[in-house]
Protein backbone atom coordinates (compact mmCIF):
# COMPACT_ATOMS: atom_id res chain seq x y z
CA UNK A 1 0.00 0.00 0.00
CA UNK A 2 1.27 3.28 -0.85
CA UNK A 3 2.01 5.36 2.22
CA UNK A 4 0.80 9.23 1.65
CA UNK A 5 3.61 11.96 2.48
CA UNK A 6 2.71 15.58 3.23
CA UNK A 7 4.77 18.47 1.83
CA UNK A 8 4.09 21.07 4.69
CA UNK A 9 5.15 23.74 1.84
CA UNK A 10 2.91 22.89 -0.48
CA UNK A 11 0.40 22.55 1.83
CA UNK A 12 1.09 26.20 3.30
CA UNK A 13 0.73 28.11 0.22
CA UNK A 14 -2.68 26.08 -0.31
CA UNK A 15 -3.80 27.24 2.89
CA UNK A 16 -2.46 30.90 2.76
CA UNK A 17 -4.01 31.74 -0.32
CA UNK A 18 -7.50 32.10 0.78
CA UNK A 19 -6.18 33.96 4.00
CA UNK A 20 -4.41 36.67 1.71
CA UNK A 21 -7.45 37.25 0.14
CA UNK A 22 -9.83 37.33 2.67
CA UNK A 23 -7.37 39.88 4.32
CA UNK A 24 -6.76 41.97 1.23
CA UNK A 25 -10.49 42.15 1.28
CA UNK A 26 -11.47 42.93 4.96
CA UNK A 27 -8.14 46.08 4.46
CA UNK A 28 -9.17 47.64 1.26
CA UNK A 29 -13.18 48.68 1.48
CA UNK A 30 -13.36 48.43 -2.43
CA UNK A 31 -14.38 44.97 -3.86
CA UNK A 32 -13.37 46.33 -7.34
CA UNK A 33 -9.98 47.61 -6.07
CA UNK A 34 -9.53 44.33 -3.88
CA UNK A 35 -10.36 42.16 -6.56
CA UNK A 36 -7.79 44.06 -9.60
CA UNK A 37 -5.41 44.05 -6.96
CA UNK A 38 -5.36 40.16 -6.27
CA UNK A 39 -5.63 39.76 -10.15
CA UNK A 40 -2.87 41.42 -10.63
CA UNK A 41 -0.61 40.16 -7.69
CA UNK A 42 -1.74 36.29 -9.31
CA UNK A 43 -0.34 37.15 -12.81
CA UNK A 44 2.56 37.88 -11.39
CA UNK A 45 2.88 35.14 -9.50
CA UNK A 46 1.90 33.47 -12.30
CA UNK A 47 5.05 34.74 -14.65
CA UNK A 48 7.38 35.36 -11.46
CA UNK A 49 6.72 31.24 -10.16
CA UNK A 50 4.75 29.18 -12.75
CA UNK A 51 4.86 26.32 -10.89
CA UNK A 52 2.19 27.27 -7.74
CA UNK A 53 -0.62 26.79 -10.89
CA UNK A 54 0.87 23.61 -12.25
CA UNK A 55 0.96 20.08 -11.09
CA UNK A 56 2.75 16.81 -12.47
CA UNK A 57 -0.23 16.37 -14.13
CA UNK A 58 -0.81 19.30 -15.89
CA UNK A 59 2.76 18.97 -17.15
CA UNK A 60 2.70 15.36 -18.01
CA UNK A 61 -0.33 16.27 -19.95
CA UNK A 62 1.30 18.88 -21.98
CA UNK A 63 4.05 16.73 -22.80
CA UNK A 64 2.09 13.79 -23.90
CA UNK A 65 -1.13 16.16 -25.98
CA UNK A 66 1.73 18.77 -27.40
CA UNK A 67 0.12 21.64 -28.93
CA UNK A 68 -2.60 19.85 -30.58
CA UNK A 69 -5.83 22.11 -31.38
CA UNK A 70 -9.14 21.72 -30.33
CA UNK A 71 -12.03 22.27 -32.63
CA UNK A 72 -14.09 24.91 -32.91
CA UNK A 73 -17.05 22.66 -32.91
CA UNK A 74 -15.55 21.29 -29.78
CA UNK A 75 -14.84 24.11 -28.30
CA UNK A 76 -18.56 26.00 -29.29
CA UNK A 77 -20.20 22.44 -27.52
CA UNK A 78 -18.28 22.35 -23.99
CA UNK A 79 -19.24 26.48 -23.70
CA UNK A 80 -23.09 25.71 -24.14
CA UNK A 81 -22.72 22.93 -21.72
CA UNK A 82 -21.06 24.86 -19.21
CA UNK A 83 -23.77 27.89 -19.57
CA UNK A 84 -26.71 25.39 -19.26
CA UNK A 85 -24.68 23.92 -16.17
CA UNK A 86 -24.63 27.19 -14.79
CA UNK A 87 -27.86 28.30 -15.40
CA UNK A 88 -29.25 25.05 -13.76
CA UNK A 89 -27.35 25.28 -10.83
CA UNK A 90 -28.24 28.94 -10.04
CA UNK A 91 -32.05 28.18 -10.31
CA UNK A 92 -31.91 25.03 -8.43
CA UNK A 93 -30.50 26.76 -5.47
CA UNK A 94 -32.22 29.99 -5.90
CA UNK A 95 -35.13 27.74 -5.87
CA UNK A 96 -34.49 25.56 -2.74
CA UNK A 97 -33.46 28.70 -1.19
CA UNK A 98 -36.71 30.71 -2.29
CA UNK A 99 -38.88 27.38 -1.24
CA UNK A 100 -37.08 27.24 2.34
CA UNK A 101 -38.00 31.42 2.79
CA UNK A 102 -41.42 30.41 1.58
CA UNK A 103 -41.83 27.94 4.45
CA UNK A 104 -39.20 28.46 7.31
CA UNK A 105 -38.20 32.20 6.40
CA UNK A 106 -36.55 32.14 9.96
CA UNK A 107 -33.80 29.82 9.06
CA UNK A 108 -32.06 32.20 6.06
CA UNK A 109 -31.72 34.91 8.56
CA UNK A 110 -30.28 38.40 7.58
CA UNK A 111 -29.05 35.89 4.34
CA UNK A 112 -31.96 37.09 2.19
CA UNK A 113 -31.33 41.12 2.95
CA UNK A 114 -27.42 40.45 1.92
CA UNK A 115 -28.75 38.98 -1.29
CA UNK A 116 -30.69 41.45 -2.17
CA UNK A 117 -28.24 44.57 -1.81
CA UNK A 118 -25.41 42.40 -3.29
CA UNK A 119 -27.23 41.21 -6.43
CA UNK A 120 -28.78 44.08 -7.39
CA UNK A 121 -28.66 45.80 -10.57
CA UNK A 122 -28.92 48.94 -8.90
CA UNK A 123 -25.50 49.31 -7.45
CA UNK A 124 -24.08 50.55 -10.04
CA UNK A 125 -21.72 49.72 -12.78
CA UNK A 126 -18.74 49.00 -10.95
CA UNK A 127 -20.21 46.92 -8.18
CA UNK A 128 -21.86 44.96 -10.98
CA UNK A 129 -19.21 43.90 -13.24
CA UNK A 130 -17.30 43.23 -9.62
CA UNK A 131 -19.49 40.62 -8.79
CA UNK A 132 -20.03 39.19 -12.53
CA UNK A 133 -17.33 39.14 -13.68
CA UNK A 134 -14.06 40.53 -11.69
CA UNK A 135 -15.01 37.85 -8.34
CA UNK A 136 -14.85 34.87 -10.42
CA UNK A 137 -11.96 34.99 -11.91
CA UNK A 138 -10.25 36.39 -8.82
CA UNK A 139 -11.94 33.03 -6.86
CA UNK A 140 -11.21 30.72 -9.51
CA UNK A 141 -7.32 32.27 -9.64
CA UNK A 142 -6.85 31.62 -5.95
CA UNK A 143 -8.83 28.44 -4.68
CA UNK A 144 -8.28 26.44 -8.21
CA UNK A 145 -5.43 28.05 -9.16
CA UNK A 146 -3.22 27.96 -6.45
CA UNK A 147 -4.93 26.19 -3.43
CA UNK A 148 -5.99 23.37 -5.73
CA UNK A 149 -2.71 22.89 -7.79
CA UNK A 150 -0.54 23.12 -4.22
CA UNK A 151 -3.05 20.74 -2.43
CA UNK A 152 -2.38 18.31 -5.03
CA UNK A 153 1.23 18.72 -4.50
CA UNK A 154 1.22 18.80 -1.18
CA UNK A 155 -0.27 14.93 -1.07
CA UNK A 156 1.26 11.77 -2.78
CA UNK A 157 -1.02 8.90 -1.90
CA UNK A 158 -3.64 7.07 -3.62
CA UNK A 159 -6.49 9.54 -3.38
CA UNK A 160 -3.99 12.61 -3.20
CA UNK A 161 -6.68 14.67 -6.34
CA UNK A 162 -9.99 13.76 -3.94
CA UNK A 163 -8.43 14.86 -0.81
CA UNK A 164 -7.16 18.45 -2.73
CA UNK A 165 -10.44 18.66 -4.05
CA UNK A 166 -11.64 18.75 -0.80
CA UNK A 167 -9.87 20.99 0.77
CA UNK A 168 -10.04 23.59 -1.80
CA UNK A 169 -13.44 23.45 -1.92
CA UNK A 170 -13.91 23.30 2.33
CA UNK A 171 -11.80 26.48 2.36
CA UNK A 172 -13.98 27.98 -0.68
CA UNK A 173 -16.68 27.75 1.07
CA UNK A 174 -15.39 28.76 4.75
CA UNK A 175 -14.07 31.85 2.53
CA UNK A 176 -17.70 32.85 1.87
CA UNK A 177 -18.43 33.44 5.60
CA UNK A 178 -21.60 32.48 6.48
CA UNK A 179 -23.29 28.78 6.51
CA UNK A 180 -26.29 29.60 3.98
CA UNK A 181 -23.54 30.15 1.67
CA UNK A 182 -21.38 27.46 2.73
CA UNK A 183 -24.34 24.89 2.24
CA UNK A 184 -24.04 25.67 -1.10
CA UNK A 185 -20.59 27.29 -2.31
CA UNK A 186 -19.38 23.52 -0.97
CA UNK A 187 -21.19 21.26 -3.65
CA UNK A 188 -20.40 24.42 -6.38
CA UNK A 189 -17.00 23.78 -5.02
CA UNK A 190 -16.55 20.45 -5.89
CA UNK A 191 -18.46 20.85 -9.46
CA UNK A 192 -15.65 24.03 -10.26
CA UNK A 193 -12.90 21.93 -8.84
CA UNK A 194 -13.82 18.84 -10.66
CA UNK A 195 -13.99 21.19 -13.74
CA UNK A 196 -10.63 22.24 -13.46
CA UNK A 197 -8.75 18.98 -12.55
CA UNK A 198 -10.47 17.15 -15.95
CA UNK A 199 -9.44 20.00 -17.72
CA UNK A 200 -6.00 21.26 -16.26
CA UNK A 201 -7.50 24.78 -17.16
CA UNK A 202 -8.51 27.34 -15.00
CA UNK A 203 -10.57 28.93 -18.17
CA UNK A 204 -13.74 26.21 -18.22
CA UNK A 205 -14.12 26.52 -14.10
CA UNK A 206 -14.15 30.63 -14.62
CA UNK A 207 -16.62 30.45 -17.41
CA UNK A 208 -18.92 28.29 -15.35
CA UNK A 209 -18.19 30.79 -12.17
CA UNK A 210 -19.10 33.85 -14.28
CA UNK A 211 -22.61 32.26 -15.64
CA UNK A 212 -23.43 31.30 -11.95
CA UNK A 213 -22.81 34.71 -10.24
CA UNK A 214 -24.35 36.40 -13.88
CA UNK A 215 -27.75 34.35 -14.08
CA UNK A 216 -27.67 35.28 -9.67
CA UNK A 217 -28.76 38.62 -11.08
CA UNK A 218 -31.93 37.47 -12.66
CA UNK A 219 -33.25 34.66 -10.46
CA UNK A 220 -35.10 37.36 -8.61
CA UNK A 221 -37.44 37.49 -11.42
CA UNK A 222 -39.17 34.54 -10.92
CA UNK A 223 -38.98 33.88 -6.93
CA UNK A 224 -42.02 31.83 -7.29
CA UNK A 225 -41.82 29.93 -9.81
CA UNK A 226 -38.73 28.64 -8.96
CA UNK A 227 -39.60 27.52 -5.51
CA UNK A 228 -42.10 24.87 -6.59
CA UNK A 229 -40.84 21.56 -6.16
CA UNK A 230 -41.58 20.23 -10.36
CA UNK A 231 -39.02 23.09 -11.01
CA UNK A 232 -36.59 22.51 -8.73
CA UNK A 233 -36.46 19.21 -9.72
CA UNK A 234 -35.99 20.19 -13.53
CA UNK A 235 -32.86 21.88 -12.57
CA UNK A 236 -31.24 19.51 -10.29
CA UNK A 237 -31.86 17.10 -13.26
CA UNK A 238 -30.43 19.30 -15.67
CA UNK A 239 -27.57 20.30 -13.44
CA UNK A 240 -26.38 17.02 -12.64
CA UNK A 241 -27.32 15.71 -16.48
CA UNK A 242 -25.29 19.00 -18.08
CA UNK A 243 -21.90 17.84 -16.04
CA UNK A 244 -21.98 14.43 -16.57
CA UNK A 245 -22.22 15.31 -20.34
CA UNK A 246 -19.41 17.41 -20.14
CA UNK A 247 -17.64 15.14 -18.18
CA UNK A 248 -17.96 12.50 -21.38
CA UNK A 249 -17.28 15.32 -23.80
CA UNK A 250 -13.99 16.12 -21.88
CA UNK A 251 -13.14 12.42 -21.79
CA UNK A 252 -13.49 11.30 -25.29
CA UNK A 253 -11.30 14.64 -26.36
CA UNK A 254 -8.93 12.77 -24.36
CA UNK A 255 -8.41 16.05 -22.10
CA UNK A 256 -10.12 14.55 -19.25
CA UNK A 257 -8.36 12.20 -16.91
CA UNK A 258 -9.56 9.96 -14.16
CA UNK A 259 -9.55 11.86 -10.45
CA UNK A 260 -7.63 9.54 -8.02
Amino acid sequence: MKKCHINLRELGIALLAPICITFVQGLIPSSLVSCVIIIIFCGYIHHVYPWVFTTGDNRNNKNRTGTRSLSFLFCFCVFILIVITGLSLQFFSTGILNAIELHRPELLGSYRDMVRSSFSLNNGIFRVTTVMLLAPVCEELVFRGISLSSSRRAFTCRHSDAIAILLSTLLFALYHGNLVQFCYALPMGILLALLATWTSSLLPSILLHITINVSSYFTGMLPFALSHTGCILATGISSAAGFIALYLLLRRSGKSHKVS
